[in-house]
């Protein structure tokens, strides 16, 4: 199909998109695994053997994922991500709240994603298997009441301190 919408050039740009950039993303993100966990563990990374005491236990368990069903393993990232997302849109609204600046452009997306994390794994197959009704009912209090003690805290944070 590549050869006939785009010709030869289609093709080489199709194994590209499909065999190089994702081998080229594992390993960054393995390399990047790898010095994160070096970093936090203060080890030194320039020997071949130091890096291989990391490397090679990473790259086991990530072996060992192919073997799992990978919607299950996608699943479980996407809600990570949300995890993530929230905490930097929660960060960003604090820093926007310290510098007196409309914070409401990142609040209400980090409410959006505490919710949609609550709502999911409430009821996910892999979460708590809680039914919608309760599920949703739960995750509105839950994300109230997170986003109530976040600006509370971030509130009094800044009230006591000096500029």
């Amino acid at each position: 199909m590549a050869t006939a919408l785009l010709g030869p050039i289609g093709v080489v740009l199709t194994i590209i998109g499909i065999v190089v950039c994702p081998i080229t993303s594992g390993d960054t993100a393995l390399r990047s695994s790898r010095i994160t966990i070096a970093d936090e563990l203060n080890l030194d990374q320039k020997k071949l053997l130091s890096r291989l005491k990391i490397a090679i236990p990473l790259f086991a368990a990530a072996f060992a994922l192919t073997f799992v069903d990978f919607t299950l393993v996608w699943r479980y990232v996407g809600w990570a991500q949300l995890i993530i997302s929230s905490a930097v849109l929660l960060s960003a609204t604090a820093y926007l709240i310290k510098k007196e600046k409309q914070y409401i452009i990142t609040l209400v997306p980090a409410i959006i994603c505490i919710l949609i994390t609550f709502g999911y794994i409430l009821q996910a197959p892999e979460g708590l298997r809680l039914p919608s009704m309760i599920a949703n009912v739960i995750s509105v209090i839950a994300t109230a009441a997170v986003t109530i003690i976040f600006l509370k805290h971030i509130y009094q944070r800044n009230s006591s301190t000096t500029y």
